[in-house]
């Protein structure tokens, strides 16, 4: 399953510190989106995610083609819990082929992380619905209790101001009466307290009946749920065996560019030691001779000036081994492919890689030279 706090923070701004726009032309609209983009990088790190959804919004705004920026914006969703706008940016971020992969396994993530917190959600609500009712339930008895003790002083007023109407030689008479209706008033207060205390008893019995009714209900929801997540993580796990699987047989077969697709696709999972010893030994059958066949392959492509053929040939060998000595060439060979292909937002990425992680290779220059002509 994926960490989505761990995406959000290996997240990294775009370097156009060095571009300078009287020397290299950008497109205006390019700059602001990257500015932009890199002004959001800088609120996630101050835990500013509405921010972040806003600058993202602009830089999206400028440049709609933007893959970093959807992507971003798609985890500040998710970690912001908003889950419906999580899923439709990463079905749009699926739409790249680079990243289709990857959004695949970011919505299969979702999907288990969902289904955690509606468990979590249902705990709080039956623990909150417990606690209201005992709420409602003392509240009721404490306004029973004021009404009667109200009752009983407005009687006794009443009864103050009327002796005072009575003649000398009835008030003894009258107060004979008085105590006598007090006596009985006073019996028939014992008796009513008694009842109201069985009452008050049979309130709280039913109370708790119907706490835990709604506590049973609640909890074969939440049952339900975890059964559905355990489902979901087993499906997760029964998915991550196949892949392995899959891609064991596509080496063994020769078909190095598919067994690699899989694999590259599954770096950033989490294992249990023993898939991951199985990933990594499927990992490292890949070097060197998988790999400098799908390169070649890629290569040959290249300069057929096959580009869209060539770019997942190229982005694969550059995924397998990103230490080679060949990677100056071969990142400017894919913002070429890119550029060929017309998608000027993907060829200024990788051009401004080869210029910024290769300043002193002989490609730095011509990475430049491209960067103005997108520019222009």
């Amino acid at each position: 399953m994926v960490d989505f706090d761990l995406e959000i923070k290996n997240a990294r701004s775009i370097n156009i510190k060095e571009i300078e726009l009287s020397q290299y032309i950008i497109d205006d609209n390019i700059k602001k989106s990257i500015i932009l983009y890199n002004t959001a990088i800088g609120e996630v790190k101050k835990g500013n995610f509405d921010l972040v959804i806003n600058d993202l919004k602009k830089a999206l705004s400028y440049n709609e083609g933007f893959t970093e920026a959807i992507k971003l914006m798609g985890l500040c969703y998710v970690n912001m819990k908003e889950y419906k706008k999580a899923e439709k940016t990463f079905k749009k971020l699926n739409k790249d082929i680079m990243y289709n992969e990857l959004a695949n396994e970011y919505m299969q993530s979702l999907s288990i992380k969902k289904s955690m917190d509606e468990c979590i959600t249902v705990t709080e609500i039956v623990k909150n619905v417990s606690n209201n009712k005992k709420k409602q339930y003392n509240l009721a008895i404490y306004s029973k209790r004021n009404i009667v003790i109200s009752l009983v002083i407005f009687m006794v007023v009443i009864a103050g101001v009327s002796i005072n109407y009575f003649y000398q030689e009835t008030i003894q008479g009258v107060f004979t009466k008085f105590n006598t209706s007090i006596q009985g008033e006073q019996k028939n207060n014992k008796m009513h307290d008694s009842n109201e205390e069985t009452y008050i008893n049979s309130d709280e019995d039913e109370v708790l009946m119907q706490e835990n009714t709604v506590s049973n209900g609640e909890y074969k929801n939440m049952q339900n749920n975890l059964a559905d997540t355990k489902l979901d993580s087993d499906n997760y796990k029964n998915n991550i065996v196949s892949m392995l699987k899959d891609a064991e047989e596509f080496l063994n077969n020769g078909n190095y560019e598919k067994a690699a697709s899989i694999l590259i696709s599954m770096k950033s999972n989490s294992f249990d030691d023993e898939t991951k010893m199985k990933f990594d030994k499927l990992w490292q059958s890949l070097k060197p001779n998988s790999l400098w066949i799908i390169y070649n392959d890629g290569n040959k492509l290249y300069k057929q000036k096959k580009y869209l053929e060539a770019l997942p040939k190229l982005i694969i060998a550059s995924e397998i081994d990103p230490k080679l000595d060949l990677m100056p060439w071969i990142t400017f060979q894919i913002g070429m492919c890119y550029k060929e292909t017309n998608d000027n937002d993907n060829a200024l990425i990788y051009f401004n890689k080869v210029k910024d992680n290769y300043p002193k290779s002989q490609y730095a220059s011509n990475a430049r030279m491209m960067i103005s002509q997108i520019g222009n």
